[in-house]
This record gives structure tokens, C-alpha cells and sequence, in this order.
């Protein structure tokens, strides 16, 4: 059982090693699942997990399931009633105008630009061009959900709420 305990911990400096040759985490997001014991696994024995996922590091443009027209009430602590909101997505890389979006209510309109992304969240910063100005240019999460909707926030969850994908 010792040489089994040793031949774990060899091929987990081994991992570690590469990892750090390759570059690393470098804090991108990049990680491991947790490892987990196999059937055979005696009590006292390393337990490791070779097969890193996907890096969200490696993703640099908007995702597909975050392209279309996405429309919702957003509620924002400063006001008295939720507003309605429209953000158009299309595709495009970090840096790059990646959309459009709208606040009827504010007679606000503007662009959004891909300021971070991951395969689940989207964080776009808005340049409001057209209407009154009043809006405020903030810095928009939009977290996809496995339901298919989009939650919707800026200023650290002061405004949030939720957008569904416009059909048709």
C-alpha cells in the first residue's frame, strides 16, 4: 500500500510540474475538479484527479448561447419601480463592440463593449450614445442560467433582474 501511496504522489508532482510549465492558473479561472476516490481506494492514500476542464482563460469572445435580443424588468434600489431593459448581443471578441442596449423608460440608448468573459458570464461595459444621457454608463454582469435566461446586475447587485431571450 506505501508503494501505491508513493506512485500517487510522484504522478501528482508530476502534474503540478507541467501545469507550472505551461503556465499555470496565472488567476485566469483556470482549475481542476476536486478529486475523487476511485472504488479501490484505501483510507490514508493521496486521491487525485488528472484531467483538468476546459479554461474559461481560453474563451475570448461571446459565447452563442448569449447571442440574440434579451428583454426584462431590471429593479434598482434608487427607484421606486423596475424598469424595462433590451440588450442585443451578437458576436465578438474581447475589447469589441458586442451589442446594443436599450432603456425606454430613461430614453437611453447606447452600445455595449466585451469587457470579461467565461463560458457562463458576460461582463459589457455600456456607452450610452443616443437619448436623454441621464443613464448612468455602468459596468453590466449578464450570468446565463441553466434555464435559458439571463441575470442581469451592475453596481456590485444594486440593479438587478432578469432577461429572457426575445423570440421571432
Amino acid at each position: 500500500m506505501k508503494i501505491a501511496g508513493l506512485v500517487v504522489a510522484v504522478v501528482s508532482l508530476l502534474i503540478a510540474g507541467l501545469s507550472l510549465i505551461n503556465g499555470g492558473d496565472k488567476g485566469q479561472g483556470s482549475r481542476v475538479n476536486p478529486p475523487v476516490p476511485s472504488p479501490h481506494h484505501q483510507p490514508g492514500e493521496a486521491v487525485t484527479q488528472v484531467v483538468p476542464e476546459v479554461a474559461d482563460s481560453q474563451i475570448k469572445a461571446v459565447p452563442l448561447p448569449f447571442v440574440g435580443t434579451w428583454v426584462g424588468l431590471v429593479d434598482d434600489e434608487d427607484l421606486d419601480t423596475p424598469f424595462p431593459v433590451e440588450i442585443q448581443i451578437q458576436k465578438g471578441g474581447l475589447g469589441q463592440t458586442v451589442g446594443k442596449v436599450k432603456y425606454e423608460t430613461f430614453d437611453c440608448r447606447g452600445v455595449i463593449r466585451l469587457y470579461e468573459v467565461s463560458s457562463r458570464e458576460l461582463s459589457v461595459q455600456e456607452r450610452i450614445a443616443d437619448g436623454d444621457h441621464s443613464c448612468d454608463e455602468d459596468l453590466v454582469i449578464l450570468e446565463y442560467r441553466p434555464n435559458g435566461t439571463l441575470h442581469y446586475s451592475y453596481n456590485d447587485g444594486e440593479a438587478r433582474g432578469t432577461l429572457s431571450k426575445k423570440t421571432g
